[in-house]
Formats: structure tokens, sequence, C-alpha cells
């Protein structure tokens, strides 16, 4: 990531200075509102910054547009009349003096042109923390005496918002190219946090992803319980009934659950980490016994060297090295690789024509789709009218439906991820674990974050904060989310049910809960349960994510 870019003033050495201060070269002018300005907008006594639109001469006078940005509020354009012109561009702080009078105070002298003046910070209530600034490069020169570290001495001009036109003094540990465009976020510090066109178009191409996979998931309910009819059937090819058992095996249940290493194996084979492991089948495939040992097909070629196998044959060999609840599984044996299988070996069975289909019709939501990071937890869809009737097409679109769920999974917890400029970070799993309780199916959608802290040269290790979030949605108990948060031992917990009889049954259990977390050497902090739905996720995001509409 492209280091901030600070915003002190620039040695004296540079021929880049502007003004020393606002006040030396500061004009101060009496406004007159058209109407009466709204005290919502700005209060008598209040001050605001400002921004001139349009000025135009209107008997004898200026009628002038003005932006005004106060802080906590959204942008306000209002009307007034000036015995001056002003520049359209230029930016001032202005007070209420009366609901039909104004004082403006401006940063630089009246008629110079946008283009000519310079900054060294940015004002706070027009560039709040989180705003984007986009600037164009004039210049970038190294400093001198900048100590055992080069820094450069940047010029850039703003493109866009309140000091449009304005010039940018930056110093950066980087050079940047004249006539390239600069895309940063204002920090909490007033320096520039700088996205790098990498790092935009990972950001778009995220965004992508997570649209297009959340419109075409579904849960894993529908799909387990058809596979779990058609699995009976005796007259299904048996390579089709091999790949159905495989998908079935790697289904949790309550009792495999109730262990740490069993819930470690559950997320280990969720499908999240799937890719992940696609190095580490790679050095097996390539290793002498790969090629000789029993999990290969009898009549598989082992591949040229550095090159694997293809899909077709890859897929079927990542399902076969699926292992039964509690056995340790080998690399690449998951739920998305079972699923693959059985996605392309019904496509085998079904006419060529099928897998034009393979989307699921449209159908209603139970809540309003948004792409965006954090998104916890996932939306139900509603697919009962392909249950009805169970056969291979409709197995085909619930399978690729649910392996798109997991595509999103996996967009979520990448686009949440990430390290700070301080050292910081930030890592985040999102999955779902699917689960069989005698001959109902159910699924736990779960969270996980840890935040690290900056590295300390005073501490030899820093403790990271753990937070676990659960989504249940029990036939019986109705939603229900479980979040848990651990840090050098302590740990508290809330439990958050729609339906009051589920808040009632798990707040009797808190006793137990408080008990068996004790027997584990941990420290309690608080445990609850509220009605509703527990906030969104906290991020310590640093960065910004492209706005759709760009």
């Amino acid at each position: 990531m492209t280091p901030d870019l600070n915003l002190p003033p620039i040695t004296a050495s540079s021929p880049r200075t502007g003004p020393s201060s606002p006040s030396e070269s500061a004009s101060a002018v009496a406004l007159e509102l058209l109407r009466p300005i709204a005290a919502a907008t700005l209060a008598p006594g209040e001050s605001a910054r400002a921004e001139v639109l349009d000025s135009k001469a209107q008997a004898g006078q200026f009628e002038v547009l003005l932006r005004l940005a106060k802080a906590g509020s959204p942008p306000a354009e209002i009307s007034v009349l000036s015995r001056q012109s002003l520049e359209p561009g230029s930016t001032a702080t202005v007070q209420s003096v009366s609901p039909t009078r104004l004082l403006a105070v401006f940063d630089a002298t009246l008629g110079q042109p946008a283009a000519q003046r310079t900054i060294s910070s940015l004002d706070p209530q027009l560039f709040p923390q989180g705003s984007v600034v986009q600037a164009r490069i004039v210049d970038s020169q190294p400093l001198q005496n900048a100590g055992e570290q080069a820094r450069f001495a940047i010029l850039a001009r703003i493109l866009q918002g309140p000091a449009s036109g304005t010039l940018l003094n930056l110093d950066s540990l980087r050079p940047a190219t004249p006539g390239s465009l600069l895309t940063a976020v204002v920090a909490d510090n007033g320096s520039l946090q700088v996205t790098s066109t990498s790092e935009q178009i990972r950001q778009l191409d995220l965004l992508q992803g997570m649209r297009t996979s959340l419109q075409a998931q579904a849960s894993a309910e529908p799909m387990l319980r058809m596979l779990d009819k058609l699995a009976a059937l005796p007259d299904l090819p048996p390579l089709l009934q091999a790949s159905m058992r495989q998908v079935l095996a790697h289904v949790a249940t309550p009792e495999h659950l109730s262990s740490t290493a069993g819930v470690a194996q559950a997320i280990r084979q969720s499908g999240l980490f799937l890719e992940a492991s696609l190095q580490q089948l790679q050095q097996a495939l390539r290793s002498p016994a790969a090629s000789t040992g029993s999990t290969s097909p009898a009549n598989a070629e082992p591949a040229p060297v550095g090159q694997l196998p293809p899909l077709a044959r890859l897929l079927p060999l990542l399902s076969s090295l699926a292992t039964p609840p509690g056995t340790e599984p080998l690399p690449g044996a998951d739920f998305k690789a079972s699923l693959m299988t059985l996605l392309i070996t019904l496509q085998q069975q079904l006419p060529p024509d099928a897998g034009k289909a393979l989307s699921l019709p449209p159908g209603p939501w139970q809540q309003a789709l948004a792409v965006r990071p954090g998104l916890f937890p996932l939306p139900s869809r509603a697919v009962q009218a392909l249950t009805d009737a169970p056969d291979l097409g409709s197995l085909l679109r619930l399978t690729a439906a649910l392996l798109s769920r997991i595509q999103h999974h996996q967009f979520q917890s990448m686009g949440q991820t990430q390290t700070f400029t301080d050292g910081s970070s930030q890592t985040v799993w999102q999955l779902d674990v699917p689960l069989r309780d005698g001959q109902q199916f159910t699924q736990v959608q779960m969270r996980i974050q840890r935040d690290q802290q900056a590295p300390d040269k005073h501490k030899a290790e820093q403790t990271p904060q753990w937070e676990i979030r659960l989504a249940f949605n029990l036939e019986h108990l109705g939603p229900l989310q479980a979040v848990a948060r651990l840090y050098k031992g302590r740990v508290s917990s809330e439990f958050w049910a729609e339906q009051a009889g589920t808040l009632q049954l798990v707040n009797n259990e808190l006793g137990q809960l408080r008990d068996r977390l004790l027997t584990r050497g941990l420290e309690i902090g608080e445990l609850s349960v509220h009605r509703g739905s527990p906030p969104q996720p906290r991020q310590a995001v640093q960065q910004r994510w492209i706005d759709e509409v760009t």
C-alpha cells in the first residue's frame, strides 16, 4: 500500500509555497441573504465553511451562490447578495450575524484565481475524515536535508469538491509522476491515505464479485434436502451417487460440533479455504506418492512437471480426499470441492443445454439486498418451488446457487481483511457450516474477526482481539445470533433473538455457560441477552470502497 501523504508546510527553500497563513490575506465581506436562512442550516452566531459556486452581476450588486459545509450536516446551497464580485471556487468561513445577514472571511485575496491558491493543510469542515480527495499531480521534487529517509515535495491540483482548482503542497515518502491522478482518503490525523490504482482495481473486482454472487446465491438447506432425497434413488449412475454421498459426508452433526477438533475441521472444510489449499495440493500431486497413491484413478497419467491436471480431473481428486468427521482432512478436501465435482457430474448426466439454466428463477428475498463489505448474516432466499418435485435439473441450479453463496463469503472475507499503515491489521473469515440434525438440515453462519495491534518494540508479542459471530435460524427458535469477544483471556458474550420465548430459554442457560467457560480457565465478562438483532460488525476500515456509481 502506498504510504500516507502528509500535509505540513513545505520547507522555505521550496519555491511553491502559498500564503503563510490565511489571516495574512483574508478579506471580510458582508453578505445579504435573498431568503432568511433556516436555523437548521446555520443558527445565529454559528459558523461554517463555504465555497463560491457562482457569481453574477445584478443591478449594481452580485448574486452569489454559496455551498455551505458544516460538520455533521450535509452540504447546503444558499443564494446571497454581495457588493463585491466573488471568484467562483474561492473559499471562506461564514458566520450568521442575523437571519438575513452573513459575514464571510475569505481565505485568500478576492479575485485571486483558484488555480493560483496553494494550501498546506485541509480544512476539516470542508474535508472531514473519510472524505475522498482527487487531485492531478503537477510536480514532484526531492526534499533537501530530509534525513536518511528520502522524502518528496509534491504539488497537486484538487479536481473536485469545495476547493476545486486549489494547489496542494504534499510531503511523501515516494515520488509521483506529473500528470497522474491521485485518489486519497482523509485520515483522522489530517494525512491522506492513498488508494493505489491496483488497489482500486482490486476493490472494483471484489465489489463486482460480491454483487454477482449475492444475486445468484441460495442457502444450503434446500439443496441438501433435495440431495438427500435423490441420493436414495437406486437407478442413478454410480459416479453421480458417489458425488452425492461425498457432499453429504461434509455435513456436520451436533455431536461433531460439540468438540473443539470437530469445529476446527468443519471450518477448514467449509469451502472458504479451497483456493488457499491449492498450493499444498499441487505439492502433493507432484510428489512421487501422488502418482501411485490409492486416491488417484487407476488409469490417471501423471501430470507434466510444473503443470497440474485439467480441472475436470482435478476436482474429482479433490473431493475424493474428503474424510469423515473426526479424522484429519488432507489438503484440498472440503465442501466447495465436493460441490464443484457434483456440479460437473450433474452437467455430464443432463442434456447439453442444461448448463444454460444454472441460475435460479427470480424469487423474493426476506430483506433488501445491500452490496457492501461486512454484510452478516446473509439474507435467505425463497426457493421452495424447486423442492416440490426433486429432479437433477433443480439440483443442478441449487448446487450452483450454493457455490455462489460460498464465493460470496470468500469475497466478504477478502473485502474486510486488510493491513493498515500503522502496522495493525484486521482479518475476517466469513463462512457457513452445514448441519444435519436427524432428518433436518440447517446451517450455522459464522464470522470470525481478529484485530492485531501494530508491532511494539517494547512488547515481544501483541495479543490479538477476537470477535466471533454466529447466526442461526432454527425452526422452533427463530432467528438467533451470538456475539462473543475474547481479549487477554477475558470473554464476554451477547445473545440476540427475535422471539421472547427464545430469549427466556437462552437466559436460563447463561449460568451453565458461565460455569463451562470458567472450567476452561477464562475470565468472564458480561453475559447478556437482547431482543432483536445486534449492531453491525465493528470494522476499523481505513480504506474507502469505490462507490458503485463510479
